[in-house]
């Protein structure tokens, strides 16, 4: 079972009187693990964890009730946005990595991602507990934005350069029509000594035309070629040997006074030879391959710098992510269940049926939240249901990915 899809909740209940110790949090969780409904599948979290929420002695600032009110919203909404940058994130980094592995960079270790959930703790560090919550949300939506800015910037800048690539590159047609005659009448193909003899005579009054010439129509051009308009050189029409394609078409050249080419043109189109624009230069030729070089390797060395980011960009942001998802639940169980901030959090990802997921937390945690009334809490598809307990929910991974 792939975790993509896989929804994640973060659920808490309050902590009655002399029960805020460790061991009764403890208890709780293995209250909670005898569930077999609480449980994930092999590629998610296996079991309930718990989500260490400060609270007690060591919980977060928040200041006065209203504060408590108007944080509600704003959380929620910086919620789901930090959620929209993940994602694209995501789909960038998978995008140019189909076997992308996620990885969380927090507090000095590179962890799995379902080890950084399932170990997860308050980066006191990143998010001090002497700052308030608005002083940290406000922190960490600077730093996700700054990040999305920075990602958007050189995501641009990589495209721009795949476009300049894409612009340079050969065109692979299957016809010679659609063939860049500057990749078909390479150095190696044309006669360029300098003498008459050339393949390409180019002076102040003479220019030479290529013109594709359709399979069976040798005879007829070389018969009338000469004939089509005054001032063509007699006998200069001249086959580029194994220049042809899959229809059979070759490509010759004419040699003709400059003020003949548009007459030409004209006399070649109602026989159906096609003429092509085309000056043969052995120095724009050996430029172009420069700049295409040039700019593939623009391309590597962006991509890379683009691939390091997307993998620390998408760190970062699920680190914030999750800060927020906990400045929200302890918010939302301050407000649930009082002062002073006591309670339990977990973290979990049922793979069968939600209801019955849901029946079982609120067989365990209603007890425990008591009289505590239910009340209004976000679901996983975005609906309005009654809890006896906070809930909070996610989804880690959008997009599918190409096995290792």
């Amino acid at each position: 079972m792939s975790i993509v899809g896989q929804d994640f909740w973060i659920v808490a209940v309050g902590c009655a009187k002399g029960q805020e110790s460790g061991e009764k949090k403890d208890a709780l969780l293995s209250q909670l693990k005898k569930f077999p409904t609480l449980r994930g599948s092999s590629a998610s979290l296996q079991e309930p964890y718990k989500f260490e929420v400060p609270d007690g002695d060591r919980s977060l600032l928040f200041g006065s009730f209203d504060n408590l009110i108007r944080l509600t919203d704003d959380l929620a909404k910086a919620d789901s946005q930090v959620d929209s940058i993940l994602h694209r994130l995501e789909r960038q980094y998978v995008e140019l990595d189909p076997k992308a592995r996620f990885v969380v960079k927090s507090q000095r270790k590179d962890l799995p991602v379902l080890d950084y959930l399932g170990n997860w703790s308050w980066d006191e560090a990143k998010y001090p507990k002497s700052r308030s919550i608005p002083d940290m949300l406000t922190y960490a939506m600077s730093t996700v934005n700054h990040i999305d800015e920075e990602a958007r910037n050189k995501t641009a800048q990589f495209n721009d350069f795949k476009t300049q690539m894409s612009s340079l590159a050969k065109k692979d047609a299957a016809n010679l029509a659609g063939r860049d005659l500057i990749d078909v009448l390479t150095p190696d193909r044309v006669k360029a000594d300098g003498g008459a003899d050339d393949d390409f005579i180019s002076t102040e009054h003479l220019t030479t035309i290529p013109v594709i010439v359709p399979r069976g129509g040798e005879d007829d051009f070389l018969k009338t070629y000469h004939t089509m308009q005054e001032n063509i050189v007699p006998m200069s029409a001249r086959q580029f040997k194994g220049v042809d394609d899959k229809d059979g078409n070759t490509l010759w050249r004419v040699v003709m006074f400059r003020s003949a080419v548009d007459g030409f043109k004209k006399s070649c189109r109602e026989k159906r030879f096609a003429v092509r624009d085309f000056e043969y230069s052995k120095d724009g030729y050996v430029k172009l391959e420069q700049q295409r070089k040039n700019v593939e390797e623009s391309v590597k060395r962006q991509r890379d710098l683009v691939y390091g980011l997307y993998q620390a960009a998408w760190s970062d942001v699920f680190v914030a992510w999750m800060h927020i998802k906990a400045m929200r639940v302890f918010v939302e169980s301050v407000l649930r269940f009082g002062m002073p901030p006591s309670f339990a959090s977990f973290i979990m990802s049922p793979k069968g049926d939600s209801t019955l997921a849901r029946k079982a937390l609120a067989d365990t945690l209603g007890k425990q939240a008591g009289a505590i009334s239910a009340s209004m809490s976000e679901t996983a598809d975005g609906d309005d249901e009654f809890f006896p307990y906070v809930s909070l929910s996610f989804t880690l991974f959008t997009v599918n990915r190409e096995s290792k």
